[in-house]
C-alpha cells in the first residue's frame, strides 16, 4: 500500500500544501465510481457506489464499495453523505458534532439533487431557477484510505468567501489558490498561512443569490480554487482521509446562509455581560506589582477596565496550575483579585493544556488517572512547549473531564474567568524552562510539525482529528461545563479558545498571538 505524501508546509499555505501535486499523474488514472441499487423516497435517496475500474491507489488503497445517502433535511438544507460501505473510516463523533437530522420532502426543498450513474457525479441546483450550484462531473471522485478528492465546477471568477481561519482577502482568490485547513500555532498571524482554527464552509454569492457549502471532515485538507486546462473554474476538496459529509444551504441572502449554517453548527456562545467590556491583556508582565500598576493606571486615567488578564508570566517556570512564588506569590495574587472583585472587575489568567513532564502534582495526578496522550507502544507522548518537555491531555479519555475540573477547582477562585490557550496543535517559541529553572533559547518555529501521527489514546486515531480537531471542542466543553458544575458554582463562566466548527456553542473566539500591526488589524 502506498502512503500519502505530504509537504506539510502548514504555515506556508501559499507556498506549499498538504497534498503533493506530483501525485496528479496517478490521480489521472483513477476510474471513479458507478452508482447502482438506487432507492428513492420522499425525503431523499440512497445508492451503492462501486469502483468503476482498476484501482489507482495514488495515496493509499481505493475503497471499492461506498454508500451514498441524500437527505432533504429542511426546506433550505440538503445533506449529501458519501462514506465507506463498512462504516470503518473515521468520522467526527456525534458527541463532538451532533447531527441535526430532520426530514423534509424533496418537492418542498429549495434545492434539488440530481446524479449521473456512470461515471458517478452529482449536481445540486436551485429548484425554482434550475441554477446549478455544485457540479462534480468535471473530475472523477477519488476515495482512498488516506486521500479523498471531490471537485465542483464554478462560474468564472466567482465571488467566494469563507474557508477560515486565514488572513487572506475577504473575497477569496480564484486563480492558483490553495487554502490549507490544518490547525497550527500561528504567532503573529502570518499572511497566507493556515491559522489556529478551521471552518470548512464557503459562501458563494451570485446574481441569483447566495448559497453555502459545509464539509464536515476533521482530517487535514487543501481546498483548491483554480482554473482547469480548458479554462473551466473549479473548487476542489483534497482531504487526508475521512468521509464526504456535505451540507448545502439555499440562502438566498448571506445572512440566511449563516443562519442556516449555525442551525447545525450551533449558535455562537453567549458571553457573560462583563465579557463584552474593555479587557487588558499582553505577554511579558514582570511580576504582580507590574500587573497592579496597570490596573491602577487605568483607574487614574478614568478608562473603564472590565477585566485584567495575565498571560503565562504568572506561572512557576511556565508550569500549568502553578504560581511563581517570588514574582507572583499567592497572597499578593489573592490581594489583586480581591481588589478587582471588590470593584466589580474581573481577572483572567491563561491556562495551557500542556502539563510539564516534571515532578509536580498535576503530572502525578494525570498519570495516575491515565489522561495523557500516549505513543503506540503505551509510553507518554512527549512534546516541547513553554515549560520544556511536556505531556498533553487526551480530551477523549474517560477521566479527562474529572481531571481537568479537579485541577481548576484546586487552583482558581470560583469567580475567575477561564481561558484555554494553545489548544491548537502547536509548540512553543521563545524561552523554555527546565526543571532546574535554567532557560533554553528555543528559536525553532515548528511550523511544519505538530503532534506526531503515532500519538494515540486508544480511543481515536489522531490522524483523523488533526485538522480543527475534536479535542479543542472537548476541552472547551469540559472547561465550561466542569466550571458550571462546581459547588458552589461560579457566578459566570467565560471560556475562550481558538475557533473551530465544533466548539462554537461552548466558547468564543480568541485571535491568539496576533501582531499589533495595521495589516493584521485592518
Amino acid at each position: 500500500m502506498k502512503l500519502w505524501t505530504s509537504v506539510l508546509f502548514s504555515g506556508l499555505a501559499s507556498a506549499g500544501a498538504l497534498v503533493n501535486r506530483d501525485g496528479d499523474k496517478a490521480l489521472a488514472k483513477c476510474p471513479g465510481y458507478t452508482a447502482s441499487n438506487v432507492k428513492t423516497s420522499g425525503s431523499g435517496l440512497t445508492a451503492h457506489l462501486t469502483l468503476a475500474g482498476k484501482a489507482c491507489d495514488a495515496y493509499g488503497d481505493d475503497l471499492k464499495q461506498l454508500v451514498l445517502q441524500v437527505t432533504y433535511e429542511t426546506d433550505d438544507r440538503l445533506h449529501v453523505k458519501i462514506q465507506d460501505k463498512d462504516n470503518q473510516v473515521y468520522q467526527v463523533p456525534e458527541s463532538v458534532f451532533p447531527r441535526p437530522g430532520g426530514s423534509s420532502s424533496a418537492s418542498a426543498n429549495r434545492l434539488r439533487f440530481d446524479y449521473t450513474a456512470s461515471p458517478f457525479s452529482f449536481q445540486v441546483s436551485r429548484r425554482d431557477t434550475h441554477e446549478v450550484l455544485f457540479d462534480t462531473s468535471a473530475a472523477p471522485l477519488v476515495f482512498e484510505s488516506q486521500y479523498v478528492r471531490l471537485r465542483t465546477k464554478l462560474p468564472q471568477d466567482p465571488y467566494l468567501y469563507g474557508l477560515g481561519e486565514h488572513s487572506d482577502a475577504f473575497r477569496l482568490n480564484t486563480t492558483g489558490y490553495i487554502r490549507t485547513l490544518w490547525n497550527q500555532d500561528s504567532y503573529g498571524i502570518p499572511a497566507g498561512a493556515n491559522l489556529y482554527g478551521a471552518h470548512p464552509i464557503y459562501l458563494e454569492h451570485r446574481d441569483g443569490g447566495s448559497h453555502g457549502v459545509f464539509l464536515l471532515n476533521s482530517n487535514g485538507m487543501d481546498v483548491v480554487i483554480d482554473k482547469a486546462r480548458d479554462g473551466g473554474q473549479y473548487l476542489e476538496y483534497n482531504t487526508l482521509g475521512g468521509v464526504l459529509d456535505l451540507w448545502f444551504f439555499a440562502g438566498k441572502t448571506p445572512t440566511a446562509v449563516v443562519q442556516q449554517y449555525t442551525e447545525i453548527a450551533g449558535r455562537p456562545a453567549m458571553p457573560p455581560y462583563w465579557g463584552l467590556g474593555f479587557h487588558q491583556c499582553r505577554y511579558g508582565y514582570q511580576d504582580v506589582f507590574d500587573v497592579a500598576e496597570v490596573v491602577y493606571n487605568y483607574s487614574k486615567a478614568n478608562i473603564p477596565l472590565e477585566t485584567m488578564w495575565t498571560d503565562i508570566d504568572y506561572m512557576d517556570r511556565r508550569r500549568v496550575f502553578s504560581l511563581d512564588p517570588e514574582r507572583f506569590p499567592l497572597h499578593k495574587m489573592r490581594a489583586l483579585v480581591s481588589h478587582l472583585h471588590a470593584r466589580d472587575q474581573h481577572y483572567v489568567v491563561m491556562v495551557d493544556p500542556a502539563v510539564a513532564y516534571q515532578d509536580y502534582a498535576p503530572l502525578t495526578a494525570g498519570l495516575e488517572q491515565d489522561v495523557f496522550l500516549k505513543r503506540a507502544n503505551g509510553s507518554a507522548w512527549l512534546g516541547v512547549v513553554w515549560p520544556g518537555v511536556s505531556v498533553f491531555p487526551d480530551w477523549f479519555a474517560r477521566n479527562a473531564g474529572a481531571y481537568w475540573d479537579a485541577m481548576f477547582g484546586r487552583f482558581f477562585h470560583r469567580d475567575t474567568g477561564l481561558l484555554v490557550a494553545l489548544d491548537a496543535s502547536g509548540r512553543a517559541r521563545g524561552e523554555l524552562y527546565l526543571d532546574d529553572g535554567v532557560s533554553l533559547d528555543q528559536r525553532a518555529r515548528y511550523s511544519l510539525v505538530t503532534f506526531a501521527f503515532d500519538a494515540a489514546s486508544g480511543r481515536l486515531e489522531v490522524g483523523g482529528v488533526f485538522d480543527y480537531p475534536g479535542p479543542p471542542a472537548r476541552v472547551s466543553k469540559i472547561t465550561l461545563l466542569g466550571s458550571e458544575g462546581r459547588d458552589p458554582a461560579p457566578a459566570q463562566t467565560h471560556a475562550l479558545g481558538g475557533s473551530r466548527v465544533y466548539s462554537r456553542s461552548f466558547d468564543v473566539d480568541w485571535t491568539l498571538d496576533r501582531a499589533a500591526t495595521y495589516t493584521v488589524g485592518k
